[in-house]
């Protein structure tokens, strides 16, 4: 590795002897950099576009386009004639040509900005693009996803089309062994879902640094044992916003094996005298977010009572901070943590769910003992105790990266922070498809009883007209709540959360079919089309649900965007009620009151619904500043709800 300043985003990094052995950046991405970033793409699209349009195929030149782009980087010039030929090969394989947006949108990442394109333009070949001009450039290129499944299923859908090009492919997932790991990245371009990424350089940083941060120079090339990766050379993020705001509310922790924090009796005996506080006296709770589970704080009667025990004397008890610490554990298990909300059971084990997504996680572990207590609290066997290796957060990896570019549908809400953290610009591509969804405004219910039975009756009359219907609920148990009140109706509906997620994308793929009904938790199947047949195209499309009452404005856009994608038709409608989530959390109470006798368009209740999803989205902006501040000046604290693996 070398130090470096600022890199141009025509300047080709790789691994060798201007760059070194394993290339990261050491310089922060400054708000300038986006500036500047942004100013020169602006300047320089007419041209790309022009050169795009005006060259013909010619077959004869493909070395000396080659031997350009290697020569002078992205260039508008020099990636349009490189884009000319990969065209030609998505209309061979593929079946269709690209188009001019998904053109722009690959040279603007590859410009070093994020893109905004809109649901259904067609991200996957855009990302295609971008990665084959990379790889053919000799830049050792990741392209970053959710998940696996979403890695797995482009690497192996492009494949062909990169070995046209002489290129090698491949994948890393959470099952790979370290050897495999090793061979995918030195591949071409490396698909992978970036916590693998991040955790695989976490584990190059333990294994092989040096003072500094430093990796070994004489261990970066070798091929059994040296470091997994060849460095942070360019990274191209699918599905932007859920990597760069969703994934990173939390620090990643590398763990290994460790010694227990307590002896299983003591987190028993811990349990039981939690058990025996007043909760409503002696401590306060507060309500679960969109990003992240519910919170206990002591409130003063409850230091008091603590301290007032008899076993309070007794060591450790009698050490005050050891003490309050514990029981705020304890208590967080007990009365913040929720099974089916939090975490899900299954194979005698605890499994995280991801508060945003809703997915599982199964790699995932609390830190501080808290994931030990809750397998008590459970009565599962005690998981193995982990000891903390290193963290980081994403902020901090992709700040590494020398050059950093991606794409997503909804990127506009969160590009100020995207400038100040990533020194990254958004830019927004123009549509392709005119889009068709039609948005039929926000329903407000004054109890979750009455939100949940029109549910129900909407679900019904929409698939009574030959539709489908996907519905968006915030947590498991929502889920199997509103499935089981459909199956009493006759209905059939598809339910799809954390305790049911093997077939995820699957199901998502099928929600297009006529009569179907899926129930689904917030973000799953994200990256997958619906595709819609023939006679539910002609009934008018998707219908969307969101039901969720903790999205910010960008996630309820990425949820309602599931319909009408490609130019089909579809419609959308949200659900609320005023006595929980994100209206009771972010809106006075005599402004809720105004809001649940008025009609679903109401412009005031569009309006207030709008105002109160944008501020728990710069709520949860303030919370990742927060851990980036955190996290840049060395605190070791770890959160409660920490990832490890």
């Amino acid at each position: 590795m070398v130090a470096t300043t600022a890199v141009s985003a025509m300047a080709l990094v790789r691994p060798g002897p201007i760059w070194g052995t394993y290339p990261q950046r050491t310089d922060a991405r400054t708000l300038a950099l986006a500036v500047q970033t942004a100013w020169r793409v602006r300047r320089e699209r007419a041209v790309f576009l022009a050169a795009l349009r005006g060259l013909a195929p010619d077959p004869g030149t493909w070395p000396r386009t080659l031997a350009r782009l290697r020569r002078d980087g992205y260039t508008p010039k020099a990636c349009a004639a490189v884009f000319r030929r990969l065209a030609e090969l998505v209309q061979t394989h593929l079946g269709f040509a690209p188009h001019d947006t998904q053109h722009l949108a690959a040279w603007t990442m590859l410009q070093g900005c994020l893109v905004e394109m809109a649901t259904g333009e067609g991200k996957t070949v855009a990302m295609f693009l971008a990665a084959a001009c990379a790889g053919l450039a000799g830049v050792p290129t990741h392209v970053l996803t959710a998940n696996d499944y979403l890695a797995e299923r482009d690497a192996a859908e492009l494949r062909p089309l990169y070995e046209v090009l002489g290129l090698r492919v491949a994948c890393v997932t959470s099952a790979s062994t370290p050897a495999q790991r090793r061979d995918a990245y030195a591949a071409d371009v490396t698909y992978a879902a970036a916590r693998e990424v991040a955790f695989d350089h976490l584990r190059d940083r333990v294994a092989h640094g040096r003072a500094g941060g430093r990796l070994a120079w004489t261990d970066a090339g070798d091929p059994t044992g040296g470091p997994l990766m060849r460095g942070l050379c360019l990274a191209l993020i699918d599905e932007a916003d859920s990597v760069l705001c969703d994934e990173a509310r939390v620090p990643l922790i590398l763990s290994g094996q460790g010694a227990q924090a307590l002896p299983e009796d003591a987190l028993r005996t811990l349990l039981t005298r939690a058990q025996t506080l007043d909760i409503d006296r002696h401590a306060l709770v507060t309500a679960a977010t969109g990003s992240g589970a519910a919170t206990v704080r002591l409130t003063r009667a409850g230091r008091d009572w603590l301290a007032a025990q008899p076993w309070a004397a007794e060591r450790p008890w009698s050490d005050l901070r050891w003490r309050e610490d514990w029981a705020l554990r304890a208590l967080t298990v007990l009365h913040a943590l929720q099974r089916d909300r939090d975490y899900a059971v299954q194979d005698e084990r605890i499994v995280f769910i991801d508060p945003i997504t809703g997915r599982a996680a199964p790699e995932r572990q609390w830190s501080r003992g808290l994931h030990q207590l809750l397998a008590l609290k459970e009565s599962l066997p005690m998981p193995a105790p982990q000891q903390t290796l290193a963290q980081l957060t994403y902020q901090r990896l992709f700040s590494r990266y020398h050059q950093l570019g991606g794409m997503s549908g909804t990127l506009a809400e969160v590009a100020p922070e995207m400038a100040l953290s990533h020194g990254t610009p958004v830019i927004r591509i123009p549509r392709h498809h005119p889009v068709q969804r039609r948005d039929l405004g926000v329903r407000v219910f004054a109890d979750a009883e009455q939100r949940w039975q029109a549910v129900a009756d909407r679900a019904s009359v929409v698939v009574a007209e030959g539709r489908s219907v996907l519905i968006g609920t915030a947590s498991v148990a929502e889920s199997e709540q509103l499935a089981q009140r459909l199956r009493a109706r006759g209905l059939r509906p598809m339910v799809l959360n954390a305790v049911q997620s093997r077939l995820e994308n699957e199901v998502i793929a099928r929600a297009g079919q006529a009569g179907r009904i899926t129930v689904s938790t917030q973000m799953a199947g994200r990256g997958t089309d619906i595709r819609l047949s023939p006679a539910v195209r002609a009934a008018g499309g998707l219908h969307v649900l969101v039901c969720a009452d903790a999205l910010p404005a960008r996630q309820w856009r990425q949820l309602a965007g599931r319909s009408a994608r490609q130019g089909d038709p579809g419609s959308a409608e949200t659900l609320v009620c005023v006595g929980e989530g994100l209206l009771f959390r972010r809106l006075p109470r005599w402004l809720l009151a105004t809001l649940v006798p008025r009609p679903p368009a109401s412009r005031w209740t569009v309006g207030v619904w709008h105002v109160a999803m944008l501020l728990d989205e710069w709520a949860q902006i303030r919370e990742r500043r927060a851990l980036l501040r955190q996290d840049r000046a060395g605190a070791g604290r770890l959160a409660y709800s920490g990832w490890e693996e």
